[in-house]
């Protein structure tokens, strides 16, 4: 059956509006609170038709007060946010240079997803969820147009190969300042200058001045760029323990309420003398209508997956951070039908706040340490059987490190190796170096440094 040339061309362009429909969804989904407001601003400029409501009064206690957040404080904070010029996030600087990088459109996809996944500081620490969504050829093609980009140092796992970034971008490749950090990274950063030096066959002297130059670089390539610091974080989920239920909600802050003005309506049907006019005011609807379905399917996507992630944490929310399971984003995608990539995106700077604190969501997604097995006495001094304890998650590791600390002795600090004995005996399998490594991320002083008296 032939295809006449109009319906042909009408097919084509309902194929895109579906495209420019999925893309918009995408990048409402991935914005956070702050990226949000600057989109729908732009849209406010630049559509006629479109409209913000107010904000719905905020709902009330039995006792007349706020309900749940703060919101006397919230409009201060937005008035004074408002009252502040704007800033360049890191995130949209990286994404802008691949933007105009033409580059080919799989590999421009494929580096903006990492971008999505960087923290603050411009490192990518979640390199699992990235590598399940991108096969590792792709992967490692879109990691290197990251890293190349303005500020040097950012799309590193780790501050190590940050500094090797810095410096090759600088043409110190073949410096000793490029070897100390590659080759002697544990002496350097021990400050054992004397063994590097022999290692590497230079005087110390040497050494020592490579150690400066080393220390010139940034060890937070986005600090430039993150307004972090004075922000207030808002929070996109609200999850609140009912009995021995879990009530999961969206505070709906900070995200803007568009609608269709009426008056634009009017006129698109009163100009029907005028092609042109109607051209545009019909362009204008379908635009608007598109950013308003986009955010609605934002949120019902962001309560979707935060509702998956309380039913898999369930104990989290009862009990505390230190029952976090281990957790990965294929599970929630299973769980929800969607695609492992709207989950990451659905995550991505989005915080949850329960009765522990403020999360962001992708805290929630941990992988599992290795267990080991363990056999419980019971009082007749007769053994069961052994019992391999359950799984748990890093983060949750990280908890009870804490936890131990913070209740030891002042006068006698628990040392690393005595971690290791007391998680053992939990069931919790940790080497020292690692748990030296969750101290340093936790900034937990080294034994030594934390006694008292």
């Amino acid at each position: 059956m032939n295809t006449s040339p109009a319906r042909l061309e009408q097919g084509m362009q309902q194929n895109m509006s579906l495209n420019s429909s999925m893309q918009l969804f995408l990048r409402t989904l991935q914005a956070t609170l702050m990226e949000l407001k600057d989109l729908t601003n732009q849209a406010l400029s630049t559509n006629p038709v479109l409209e913000e409501l107010p904000s719905p009064p905020a709902p009330t206690s039995d006792d007349g007060m706020p309900h749940g957040l703060d919101y006397a404080a919230t409009e201060r904070h937005e008035l004074l946010m408002d009252s502040l010029p704007q800033q360049t996030t890191l995130i949209s600087h990286l994404e802008e240079q691949v933007l105009q990088s033409a580059l080919p459109p799989i590999l421009e996809q494929d580096s903006l997803q990492i971008i999505a996944h960087l923290d603050t500081h411009g490192f990518l620490t979640d390199e699992e969820a990235i590598q399940n969504i991108l096969p590792p050829e792709r992967y490692r093609d879109a990691l290197h147009v990251v890293q190349d980009l303005e500020p040097a140092g950012v799309g590193a796992r780790n501050l190590q190969e940050s500094l090797l970034l810095q410096l090759r971008r600088a043409d110190e490749a073949d410096s000793l300042a490029y070897r100390l950090v590659k080759t002697e990274w544990e002496n350097l950063i021990n400050h054992r200058y004397a063994v590097s030096a022999r290692s590497l066959g230079v005087s110390e002297k040497q050494v020592t001045a490579a150690a400066h130059r080393i220390s010139r670089l940034s060890p937070d390539p986005g600090s430039g760029f993150s307004p972090a610091e004075r922000c207030v974080i808002i929070p996109d989920v609200i999850v609140e323990r009912i009995g021995t239920k879990l009530s999961v909600s969206l505070t709906g802050e900070g995200v803007p309420r568009l609608a269709l003005s009426s008056q634009y309506r009017e006129m698109l049907t009163e100009q029907s003398d005028s092609p042109e006019l109607r051209r545009y005011l019909s362009h204008c609807f379908s635009e608007g209508r598109n950013l308003i379905r986009a955010l609605e399917k934002r949120q019902e996507t962001i309560l979707s997956v935060a509702q998956s992630i309380v039913r898999f944490q369930k104990d989290f929310f009862f009990k505390g951070p230190s029952h976090l399971k281990p957790l990965r984003m294929e599970q929630v995608a299973n769980d929800t039908a969607m695609h492992i990539s709207t989950i990451s995106r659905a995550v991505n700077g989005k915080f949850l706040r329960c009765e522990f604190g403020m999360f962001e969501l992708r805290r929630f997604f941990s992988t599992s340490l290795p267990i080991a097995e363990t056999k419980q006495k019971i009082s007749g001094g007769a053994e069961n059987p052994p019992m391999v304890a359950p799984a748990i998650s890093a983060a949750a590791a990280q908890a009870r490190i804490r936890y131990l600390v913070d209740h030891e002795s002042p006068t006698k600090p628990l040392s690393d190796a005595k971690i290791e004995k007391l998680l053992l005996k939990e069931g919790i399998c940790i080497s020292r170096r690692t748990i030296a490594k969750y101290r340093d991320r936790m900034h937990i002083l080294p034994t030594h440094l934390r006694k008292r008296g």
